[in-house]
């Protein structure tokens, strides 16, 4: 029984953000993207490399391996996320190891590697381009030929001042992009229906589309950033602390 459950939540892989960053650049930023993404978004993961790389792992390899299960990769970019024009004018070289560079030609290059009906329709994965703190404009910085792509994609801003205004409408705009659910603010909890306190354990895809029905509107999946599980997820809320201990005795 434990390897059936094992197996079926594994089987409902989350749409996964990789976050690329320089650390000397936007270390903070990308893990504070990290939590919100996770926060704000339905069934949703963002995996950065200083917690999803353990100690004693090959670092390129599991690099790649997170980059291969992710369907888009997020580039940070901050002021200093590569040389820049105005403080060298000299033409740009290109680092054989330069992390950040490897990351995104792969990104670019490599295909994503899950299953077909979990790629979320798309063979090849996104870079989304993310300036924070920063004029949104690539001609700041000395591109090496091979991310001058980059240069063509639609970008995102964020403001380090305007933080908690812009960050909720930035990634409305990456979840319809991608076809995202954001996680529910609140719901009033309605009467309890006895009939429906047991049910028999069940496909994937038989739950999806229960829980399409508009008997069980506001439930939604959820992995709440963690890849290994999977909830079904209603968000109750309630005006006075006795209203929410009634509702748990029900």
């Amino acid at each position: 029984s434990s390897r059936s459950d094992s197996t079926e939540r594994s089987a409902m892989q989350p749409f996964t953000f990789f976050l690329s960053y320089r650390r000397s650049d936007s270390a903070s930023v990308a893990l504070l993207l990290k939590y919100e993404i996770e926060k704000r978004l339905q069934f949703v993961r963002a995996v950065v490399d200083v917690e999803d790389i353990g100690s004693g792992q090959n670092f390129p390899d599991r690099i790649r391996e997170l980059i291969d299960r992710s369907h888009a990769t997020l580039a940070v970019i901050g002021p200093n996320w590569m040389p820049r024009w105005d403080t060298d004018p000299e033409p740009a070289s290109s680092p054989d190891h330069d992390w950040v560079l490897s990351e995104l030609r792969y990104s670019m290059q490599a295909p994503i590697r899950l299953p077909q009906h979990e790629q979320g329709q798309r063979e090849q994965r996104v870079v989304l381009p993310l300036f924070v703190g920063i004029r949104p404009d690539f001609k700041l910085f000395k591109l090496p030929p091979d991310l001058v792509p980059l240069t063509l994609c639609n970008v995102e801003h964020i403001a380090h001042e305007s933080w908690s205004s812009q960050i909720g409408p930035l990634l409305d705009r990456i979840a319809t992009a991608h076809g995202l659910k954001k996680r529910p603010d609140a719901d009033e909890y309605p009467a309890p229906d006895r009939a429906k306190a047991r049910t028999q354990p069940m496909s994937d895809e038989e739950l999806r589309q229960i829980l399409s029905y508009d008997d069980y509107d506001g439930w939604y999946i959820d992995n709440f950033g963690n890849a290994e599980t999977t909830y079904i997820a209603k968000t109750f809320k309630f005006g006075h602390f006795n209203d929410a201990a009634d509702f748990m005795q029900i």
